[in-house]
């Protein structure tokens, strides 16, 4: 949902890593038979010349941000207006985004209306709000095309001032707003609530619909705190209502800033969080940023209960162990950049093969699978047979660094999240450069682009020779266009091979066959996505079965972009007009069904194939994460 495209910004890291990567061992020719990318043209190996007890070092001196749009509001006009005020626990400032969640289902109101139920006494906290974002609010009182300044308090909102239209995907906008709450609502202690969509730590925070859909990088939201007065006067906590930003990126950048981070690294419902978890300030208004931390996560996983079918995950992180777990990681994956130097193909399967088995999160269809952020723990643990001792001091890391963790996974998640790339191998270079931007620990990134030369390798056989680079098969079915038409269409995919297809139920909806690529599981269920066109907009299907449902529930869509992903699910309604893809045999393109207009609610529906014109082929997953069909057959 973010449409801003990538913009290559290379940081002083980027010489020496430049300089690893064209050194005698040989990376330089890696690169140069790649043709997806080029590697970065500067590079530096030291991040700062001071020492530090985590091993790894960050300083904002040594990031380039001279791409960064920065365009501040006065802060001094539009506070001429607000009385001094006494200082109070807590200041908490709320910048929200309202994006499509307020234009089209009013989510923002709705969180507006539980921070004026909550029950807070304004005497134990000021709570600021900056709105816009949206083309339209779901309330009469917020304008659409001005960004205003809001007080809660005890229960009313109250009109501070009107900064006019702003961009809120501008480091500007951010900065400006930090700097009013700071410094005309004083505070023991300070919190920062980004509400919005997230898209993990390539694509970063938000979109404002009034600004082609312009969104923040981690980039542009380090410099909109190095700009601001939190620079010198800590945040207690920053919080993120967004999917996927509870990641170790997230947490260095912070942690100039901020003393914990509150977030999730997996995708969140579009409700977000349960602001009731304001009225907790009456009881103890001077509690620390971890103490409030947990209580947002327990009010979060509360509200949906333990029933709820989606996948849940809230975090807080100490960010004073953000950068050990940042030097953990490098340490361990050093020994991965090493193992793929020596060339062997054996190298690259032992970690491709635990890469592909590494819990990810924000999985789409095969046409939306570029989020590439995964659990820290699970890469971990995947590791630990490899590389014991660099795992162990991983693990130690990320237990003093995430000091409470709710989930409802079927695996045990350490609570924070990075970038690995494997499945955005299409975004591969702006990927690689966005990152290489932040200034990350060297030999972490250095092992991005060794995987990645690896993954990407010009040269490397289009099907694999060997069963051993084969991690997943599937049964394919496939169908004619038209009998006069040499183009087939993918109408269904099995989870395992059995040549007693006809003995399959296969899912329709409408009477359209459909393929359900399965993209996460959790203690509710399984969940798949269906590529699908819904009033002319490309989106994901979301589609849960489990024991409850083992005819399965369609949960609505979720809008296909891969770079900023959805908050929550897009609910059909009757009279959309949906059409169905369906990947076209050998061709990497996809195909168009004819539209169907929604009478009643979606559901599936299964049956055996008929003797139809028919024909089945194996698709094989291999560790390049490239797919294989076999010859068709017929069935």
């Amino acid at each position: 949902m973010r449409n801003r495209s990538f913009i290559p910004i290379y940081s002083v890291l980027a010489v020496c890593l430049a300089l690893a990567l064209f050194s005698s061992n040989g990376m330089g020719s890696r690169f140069a038979e790649n043709p997806h990318f080029d590697p970065p043209t500067e590079l530096s190996r030291s991040n700062s010349s001071a020492p530090s007890s985590s091993g790894f070092t960050r300083s904002t001196a040594h990031v380039n941000f001279s791409n960064v749009e920065f365009s501040p509001w006065d802060v001094a006009h539009a506070s001429q207006n607000i009385p001094e005020r006494a200082i109070k626990p807590y200041t908490i400032m709320i910048y929200m985004n309202g994006s499509d969640l307020e234009s089209e289902h009013g989510a923002a109101t709705d969180d507006l209306i539980e921070m004026l139920d909550s029950g807070l006494h304004s005497e134990h906290a000021n709570i600021i709000i900056f709105t816009g974002g949206t083309k339209a609010w779901q309330n009469d009182l917020i304008p659409e095309y001005d960004c205003v300044i809001w007080e809660v308090s005890d229960g009313e909102i109250l009109k501070l001032a009107s900064v006019g239209l702003r961009n809120m995907g501008n480091a500007g906008t951010l900065s400006s707003f930090i700097d009013f709450g700071m410094l005309n609502f004083p505070a023991h202690k300070y919190g920062l609530v980004l509400w919005d969509h997230g898209g993990g730590s390539i694509s970063g925070y938000g979109h404002d619909e009034l600004f082609g859909d312009d969104n923040m990088t981690l980039l542009d939201f380090n410099f909109a705190l190095k700009e601001s007065v939190a620079a010198d006067t800590k945040l207690e906590f920053i919080g993120f209502d967004t999917c996927l930003l509870g990641s170790v990126e997230m947490a260095v950048i912070s942690a100039d800033y901020a003393t914990y981070l509150i977030a999730s690294e997996d995708l969140i419902p579009g409700d977000g969080w349960d602001y009731h978890f304001l009225s907790v300030l009456n009881h103890d208004p001077h509690m620390s940023g971890a103490v409030l931390g947990k209580a947002i996560t327990d009010y979060f996983m509360d509200f949906y209960g333990p029933n709820y079918f989606d996948e849940l995950n809230m975090s807080v992180i100490d960010l004073n162990y953000a950068k050990h777990v940042m030097y953990a990681m490098g340490a361990l994956m050093e020994k991965g950049s090493h193992s793929l130097a020596d060339y062997t193909p054996e190298a690259f399967r032992n970690l491709a093969r635990r890469r592909s088995l590494t819990k990810t999160f924000g999985i789409g269809s095969p046409r939306d699978n570029e989020s590439d952020m995964v659990d820290i723990g699970h890469m971990a643990y995947m590791l630990f047979d490899l590389y014991p001792l660099e795992v162990d001091a991983l693990r130690e890391a990320l237990i003093k660094a995430v000091i409470y963790n709710r989930n409802n996974s079927d695996i045990e998640l350490s609570g924070i999240s990075t970038f690995y790339l494997y499945g955005g191998k299409r975004i591969a270079k702006d990927s690689l450069s966005t990152y290489s931007s932040l200034n990350m620990d060297y030999e972490y990134t250095r092992f991005l682009y060794e995987f990645s030369s690896t993954l990407l390798k010009r040269g490397r056989p289009r099907r694999s020779s060997s069963h051993e680079d084969i991690i997943e098969e599937n049964l394919t079915i496939w169908q004619q266009v038209s009998q006069d038409s040499d183009t087939f269409i993918m109408i269904g995919i099995n989870e395992e091979v059995n040549e007693n297809y006809g003995s399959f139920l296969w899912p329709l909806i409408e009477g359209f066959h459909v393929c359900m690529y399965k993209i996460s599981s959790s203690t509710r269920g399984n969940f798949y996505a269906i590529p699908s066109i819904v009033n002319g907009v490309d989106c994901d299907l979301i589609v849960l079965i489990n024991e409850e449902r083992p005819e399965g529930i369609v949960l609505g869509t979720r809008n296909e972009n891969g770079i900023i992903s959805q908050k929550g699910y897009i609910d059909i309604k009757i009279g959309d007009e949906i059409s169905f893809y369906y990947q076209l045999w050998g061709k990497d393109e996809w195909y168009k069904s004819d539209v169907f207009v929604v009478e009643d609610e979606p559901e599936l529906r299964w049956v055996k194939l008929t003797n139809e014109e028919l024909y089945k082929s194996v698709r094989s997953t291999c560790l390049w994460n490239d797919h294989h069909f076999g010859e068709l057959e017929r069935v």
